[in-house]
Order: structure tokens, then sequence, then C-alpha cells
């Protein structure tokens, strides 16, 4: 059986999260985690290589990143909109104490949530709420996967409940931004770095 590109690039990212994993748990988790930009990059690249729309969207693809990670600017040197909370080393180099690789990751985020909740037969506003309610319970997960492996830190004891609603709130906006623009998602491949996110996290978070 002759595999596709579709299915050959879903097969390399399961083997790259799962050496992952592995890595982290039964290896040196501290080395695994600081190739975590290059995995992104890789994840990105794969995502490109597979949506044919990047010709016409492009605009879309670099709105989402620039505007993730300005965002966050933001949010490290204001303590708006998320709460006061600041990034370590393992993200990789930086631009006014934020990591460049974070606009990468909200991209890879909203692409991977909307991906699925174009599944539904909705309105692009209802899809819009869907997809901010599963960038939510992602983040749920990597919070305390985050904190314990140094990719941010929060200066309360415990995440500040305006964290989960300001990526709410940002995340439904950018995701309305990409619903009405009737992108025709890669679903395949959105839904398989979402699952794979949540298996990566929950994987650590379980076993830690």
């Amino acid at each position: 059986m002759r595999l596709n590109r579709s299915s050959i690039s879903i097969v390399v990212l399961i083997i790259f999260y799962f050496v992952g994993v592995v890595g982290v748990l039964f290896g040196d988790a501290k080395s695994f985690l600081l190739l975590t930009p290059a995995n992104l990059l890789l994840t990105l690249f794969i995502l490109l290589i597979n949506d044919r729309n990047i010709n016409t969207h492009w605009r879309l693809f670099l709105i989402t990143a620039l505007g993730g990670l300005a965002i966050e600017i933001i949010g490290v040197n204001t303590a708006f909109p998320f709460g006061h909370y600041s990034y370590g080393a393992t993200l990789g180099w930086k631009l006014f104490q934020t990591p460049f690789i974070i606009g990468v990751n909200w991209l890879l985020l909203i692409y991977a949530t909307n991906s699925i909740a174009s599944y539904a037969n909705l309105t692009a506003f209802s899809k819009s709420m869907l997809a901010a309610v599963l960038m939510v319970l992602l983040d749920f997960l990597i919070e305390p996967v985050a904190i314990a492996f140094d990719f941010w830190t929060w200066t309360a004891k415990a995440v500040p409940i305006e964290n989960y609603i300001a990526w709410f709130l940002i995340s439904f906006g950018m995701s309305l931004f990409w619903q009405r623009s009737q992108f025709a998602f890669k679903q395949s491949i959105g839904i398989t770095i979402y699952l794979l996110q949540v298996l990566f996290f929950g994987c650590i978070f379980l076993w830690a």
C-alpha cells in the first residue's frame, strides 16, 4: 500500500512525539525538552507542506504567529492579560523576554483546534467558541508540565484564573478570524497535532 504525503507526515509526527515522551520520561528530560523549539518547527513544516491553502492564505498564518508572539510579549512585560509570569530557558531564544517560538505554538494550536471545530455543522461564531474551549482545556493540561520543566513560571502559587479567561478570549478572536475567512483546514494534520499535544502533556503529567 502506497502512503500519501499526509499519511507519511502523520506517521513522522507520531514518531517524533513518541520519542519525545519516552525521552522525557525515561531519559534526560532536560535535554529532550530543550528540543521543544525544534519539534515545534518540524510540526510547522509538516503542516505547511501539507496545506495547499498556504499559497493564498499565508497572511492568516503570519498574522496568527506574529499576533500570538505580540500578545505574549505584552503579557510577560505588563502582566496583562494573563497575569504575572516569566519564561524559562526551555523554549529557546527570546525577544523582550519572550521566546520567538511561542508565536509558532499559537499558530499550531489555533490551526489544530479549529481543524476539530470545522467538523461541526455550526456557525463560524459557534465553531470559534468550540475551538476556544479546546484551547483552554489543553492549557489546563499544559500548565503543570510547563511549570515543572521551566517552560514558564507564575509569580502566584497557582495559575491565575485570568490566564484561562485570556486564553479563551484570545483564542476565540483568532478562531473567528480563521473561521470567517472560510479557510479549508487540512483536518487530518490539525487533529493529529492536537491529539499528540494532549498525549504528550497528558503522559508527562500522569507520570510526573
